[in-house]
């Protein structure tokens, strides 16, 4: 299998210049982001205002507009996915610390998983000094942070170019945008983008120990077909110190334990329907952690033989806790 890009954290100083994006959005995008922020019940602690989501969906405009330049699709704005930016956010500026951790010791995965998400993400996180708390309450100083945020990373030359990579990335379909300000702490800008290629259905995020966990649901994508599963083992999560998370850069997106690893022979899928029902069995406490991998053209039906996840992501992000 071939192994996730490394994601990285990126440190930035000064609040320069950065062309702000033309409009691009119109009134019935803000009007469905609005409908969907009033109906999203998850992290309402960490809702957004009209004028946040105003500013978001310029900030997606120009994620989307340099998406174009490289001949990929666009994404949505994702409700969820901002609130969790905005818990990352927040968190970061609260505790003193910048990067893909959190004081529980919880990678971006966790944050949202344990939100309700179960798609599968990719973090993108910025720290940077140079704006005031004064300017911050202005609306054209906020989007002029998170143009320079997002334009910095997507301006990454290789082979330091995580953040851009994962911009890049032509399985993402909706992304979340949040940040903090702290007078004393500067800027934490979060981007999280997410892979929605499966609806699941309801299911408990927490199970027994040598039990069976059944995740049924459908392929809602046009054209894929259910493919791979893999479940990655973690140990149960441990706190973390601010600055062993400071000296963290990057993250990788699963373990090095493998829980369960099923091709797609072994993955109950009807093609005809688009419904499965996958399943793996716990062992021991901790995290399980569910990648499962759709192909483009792929019916299940086909001849068993060498599985590859070249050239594919993982659409989803469930992780199943065990106590």
């Amino acid at each position: 299998m071939k192994s996730f890009p490394k994601l990285l954290c990126l440190s930035l100083f000064a609040l320069c210049i950065f062309p702000l994006p033309a409009h691009s959005y119109n009134d019935a995008d803000l009007q469905a982001a609005l409908a969907a922020n009033e109906a999203e019940p998850r992290l309402v602690e960490f809702k957004d205002n009209q004028t946040n989501l105003k500013l978001k969906l310029e900030v997606l405009d120009t994620i989307n507009a340099n998406r174009a330049k490289n001949g990929l699709a666009p994404v949505q704005l994702d409700i969820l996915a901002c609130r969790v930016a905005n818990k990352s956010a927040f968190d970061a500026v609260d505790g003193g610390f910048s990067g893909h951790w959190n004081l529980k010791g919880e990678k971006p995965y966790h944050r949202y998983a344990f939100a309700g998400g179960t798609e599968h993400t990719n973090e993108n996180a910025a720290k940077y000094t140079g704006i005031e708390l004064e300017g911050a309450k202005k609306y054209s100083t906020v989007l002029q942070a998170a143009i320079k945020a997002h334009t910095l990373m997507y301006d990454e030359k290789a082979p330091d170019d995580g953040h851009r990579r994962n911009i890049l990335n032509p399985w993402h379909t909706h992304a979340g945008v949040g940040f903090a300000f702290d007078k004393e702490k500067g800027m934490c800008y979060y981007e999280h983008y997410l892979d929605r290629y499966l609806q699941f259905d309801a299911f408990s995020p927490k199970a027994a120990r040598e039990t069976d966990v059944t995740l049924t649901g459908a392929v809602t994508a046009d054209g894929y077909g259910l493919y791979h599963m893999i479940v990655y083992y973690e140990a149960p999560l441990t706190p973390m110190f601010v600055d062993d998370i400071n000296k963290k850069h990057y993250y990788e997106d699963f373990s090095k334990s493998v829980a369960e690893n099923l091709p797609f022979w072994k993955l109950g899928y009807d093609d005809a329907t688009k419904r499965f029902q996958v399943s793996f069995k716990t062992g021991k406490p901790g995290l399980y952690y569910v990648h499962i991998y759709v192909k483009k053209g792929h019916t299940g039906k086909e001849p068993q033989g060498a599985v590859s996840t070249r050239g594919l992501t993982p659409v989803s992000g469930i992780v199943i806790r065990v106590e």
